[in-house]
Order: structure tokens, then C-alpha cells, then sequence
């Protein structure tokens, strides 16, 4: 299974990003990369060194980069990779979910929530349809108290509002964006629940 490298994210993206317009800065390049102004000057800077990413200083404001061939051949490289990496990450998550629902419905269980709305989420709900489990609620971060926003067609509530140790099952289809393959993961001020249940927590090829 490959790993999911943040550092080679960040590049593709910045390749992408360059092959559409040479007009880039640092802060753009934060904005797009949503890191810290230090993190994506480090990335732009690592990128001309390698010969990735061509700069021609305009100004003391204005930096124009520019792809060199070693970077169009970098982003060919990167793109199939990361495709590679989709590819693993649905089949992983719609066998590990897939397993996961069996395993409840086994266990009597007939009604479940969702905590995320989101891809993984998508995945999960074709286990949840192949075991006749009901998705009751779906908790996610909302624009407001009352976005309208909708899962399924259920109203997604915000996570603030999530009860606390239910005996409803909770599966979690939240995950940490650098190890998406870890288990157990939460967002910060979510705090673990006996109800919880994660997609990746365990391999059911083991068990």
C-alpha cells in the first residue's frame, strides 16, 4: 500500500497551479497549499533547487515561475502516483467499511450515524445499503446552526452537537489528510467515544 506524502502533494499542487499561470507568490502559494507562509516558501524554494520550477524575478513584489521539463516530467510522475493512491484508498475503504457493517448488522444493529460527510463517507454508505443498516444522523463541521447542508439526504448536524455515548454505533469517516489509511483519528475537540467505530482501526483480513 503507498503512503500518502504531504511534501509531494504540495508539489503537484504547485505544479498544477504553475502550469496555469507564472504568476505565484508565497502567499498565494500558502493560500492554495492552506499551509503557513514559511511552509510554502520552503516548498517553492526546495522546487527551484531541484530544478522543478523555473523563477524569474520581475520585482521585488512580483516572482514568475515557470515550469522546466523536469517539472512537467515531475507532475506526470506525481499525478499517476497519487491516481495509483486513490485507486488503493477506495478499494481499502470500501473493504475495510464493508467489513465493518457486515459486523454490526451481525451484531444486531440496524440503525447507525456517520460521523463526517465527506468521500470516505460515499464509500461507506454502499456498506451501509448492502447490510440494510439505516443511517440515522450524520455529524459534520456546518457553516452554521442551521446550514441545510444534507448527507443522503439526512441534515447534517454540526459536531458540536454530537451526543455523548450513545448506543447508537458512530462510524467515523473523518481522517488525518497526511495518514488517511490510520486508524482511530478525530478532529481536534472530538473527543473518543465507546460507540465509535473506525473505518481503518483494524484490517479485517486479520481477524
Amino acid at each position: 500500500m503507498p503512503a500518502l506524502d504531504q511534501h509531494a502533494y504540495y508539489e503537484l499542487e504547485i505544479l498544477r497551479v504553475v502550469e496555469k499561470t507564472s504568476r505565484l507568490n508565497t502567499r498565494a502559494a500558502a493560500g492554495k497549499l492552506g499551509v503557513s507562509l514559511k511552509l510554502a516558501h520552503e516548498v517553492l524554494k526546495h522546487m527551484v533547487q531541484r530544478g522543478l520550477l523555473h523563477v524569474t524575478v520581475i520585482h521585488s513584489r512580483r516572482w514568475d515561475y515557470f515550469l522546466t521539463p523536469a517539472g512537467l516530467k515531475e507532475k506526470s510522475r506525481l499525478t499517476l502516483e497519487f491516481l495509483d493512491f486513490s485507486l488503493h484508498f477506495y478499494r481499502e475503504a470500501r473493504r475495510q467499511s464493508a467489513w465493518l457493517c457486515r459486523r454490526l448488522q451481525e451484531g444486531g444493529q440496524r440503525q447507525v450515524a456517520l460521523l463526517g460527510a465527506n468521500e470516505l463517507a460515499e464509500i461507506v454508505s454502499l456498506g451501509l445499503r448492502e447490510w440494510g443498516l439505516d443511517l440515522m444522523a450524520v455529524y459534520d463541521q456546518v457553516d452554521g446552526p442551521a446550514s441545510g447542508r444534507q448527507f443522503l439526504g439526512v441534515p447534517v448536524t454540526p459536531l458540536a452537537a454530537l451526543p455523548q455515548e450513545t448506543r447508537r454505533p458512530v462510524i467515523v469517516c473523518l481522517y488525518d489528510a497526511q495518514h488517511p489509511l490510520g486508524g482511530c483519528y478525530l478532529p481536534p475537540g472530538v473527543a473518543a467515544q465507546s460507540n465509535f467505530r473506525w473505518v481503518f482501526a483494524m484490517d479485517p483480513g486479520m481477524n
